[in-house]
């Protein structure tokens, strides 16, 4: 008993690294995601009671006086001074309604006058740590910034947003056009790979280089292939064609990024499949060509069918990889018509601050992927063997 505890022990260990690193980076941001997607979630306001100012200062500029005059009248002071007013409009921190009626009603001014008289003030300190000392109640609102449950509003707002649907449109389209094209090209690339002819190692090379190439380099390459002065339009103007505006124009510009999306990733599938045509034995293939079966009934009737989980596993990368595609559309897409919702998502949360609406876009896509997968997982079954 004591020998399988500590076997049961030593692979806990030994898988707690990997267990560890997925809960961090993958579990706990979806949870995340999923809770700023019922919300009005902005990231840059996570600062936003951090702040450091010097309230002396703040308070003389409010008041436009110098504490070092003598004639300084603390119950002026006191009359003209608006608590919300200074916070918002000296301080920098907008407040919602809660925190407003909080301050208007629990704001301690008479000591912070006083405080500002006997010149107690002149030290930085943060905006949580002043609404702490001057609020008699009510301080914890401005301790920790949360932001405001929106419910449905969020899925709401998306299911009216044209460019949402303009973007799942495009990663559908570029999924459907994408998947099946990459899956073919990555067989015929092995079964051309496994064949035994001189110079094979440096096919698989030169196959395989595009899919761990930094996206950014293969990215900027392509950009000067699809240029108007690029070496695409000057072959195709050996051949009497007009150059055109690959990447600038909506009706070219996807299509362009699909054709560099299959190139880089076939090579990559391209093992997976090499990998299966490997382990298929000798003696099957031998066998039918004893029977007289060609290379094409071989090809359909033997190799197809041993490739099945392969081929499953491919399918379904690749749907999840297309669906997801973002970087090449960053780097080369200059239209808001071509954007796929990967980009949208990375707009809304990064360009328009936008970060609760790009949660709600992304749990969409999760959604979405998880659908296709267990669909797709349900009609083809992985043969076990």
């Amino acid at each position: 008993m004591k020998m399988k505890t500590r076997e049961m022990m030593a692979g806990y260990l030994f898988i707690l690294p990997i267990v560890s690193a997925v809960m961090l980076f993958t579990i706990i941001p979806i949870f995340q995601a999923m809770y700023y997607s019922f919300t009005d979630y902005d990231a840059l306001l996570q600062q936003k009671y951090r702040i450091r100012f010097n309230p002396q200062d703040a308070l003389q500029e409010y008041f436009v006086i110098l504490i070092d005059e003598e004639d300084v009248n603390p119950k002026e002071l006191l009359e003209g001074f608006d608590p919300v007013d200074f916070i918002e409009n000296i301080v920098g921190v907008e407040l919602d309604e809660t925190q407003k009626k909080a301050v208007v009603k629990y704001f301690k001014a008479e000591k912070l006058i006083d405080d500002l008289v006997s010149r107690k003030l002149n030290r930085t300190m943060t905006f949580a740590d002043f609404m702490d000392a001057y609020m008699s109640r009510d301080a914890r609102l401005f301790k920790k910034y949360v932001p405001r449950f929106l419910g449905l509003e969020n899925f709401s707002k998306a299911f009216r947003d044209k460019w949402f649907w303009s973007s799942l449109k495009n990663s559908l389209v570029f999924s459907a056009v994408v998947t099946p094209v990459q899956t073919l090209l990555a067989l015929l690339l092995a079964v051309a790979a496994n064949q035994r002819i001189r110079g094979v190692k440096f096919f698989k090379l030169s196959f395989f280089i595009p899919s761990i190439t930094s996206a950014a380099a293969i990215s900027m390459i392509f950009l000067l292939i699809y240029s108007k002065p690029g070496i695409l339009n000057r072959f195709l103007g050996y051949l009497g064609f007009q150059p055109v505006d690959w990447l600038g124009n909506v009706k070219t510009a996807l299509p362009a990024i699909m054709a560099m999306n299959i190139w880089t990733t076939a090579g990559y599938f391209m093992v997976t499949f090499l990998a299966g045509l490997q382990s298929i034995p000798s003696s099957i293939i031998e066998s039918s060509m004893i029977d007289g079966a060609n290379g094409w009934v071989r090809f359909w009737k033997i190799i197809i069918p041993m490739l099945r989980n392969q081929m499953i596993f491919v399918v379904t990368m690749g749907i999840i990889g297309t669906l997801q595609v973002f970087d090449q559309i960053y780097f080369l897409i200059r239209n808001q018509e071509n954007v796929t919702i990967s980009m949208y998502i990375y707009q809304n949360a990064f360009q328009y601050g936008r970060m609760g609406y790009a949660s709600a876009i992304a749990m969409v896509l999760f959604v979405l992927i998880f659908t296709v997968t267990m669909v797709q997982r349900r009609l083809v079954k992985e043969e076990k063997y």
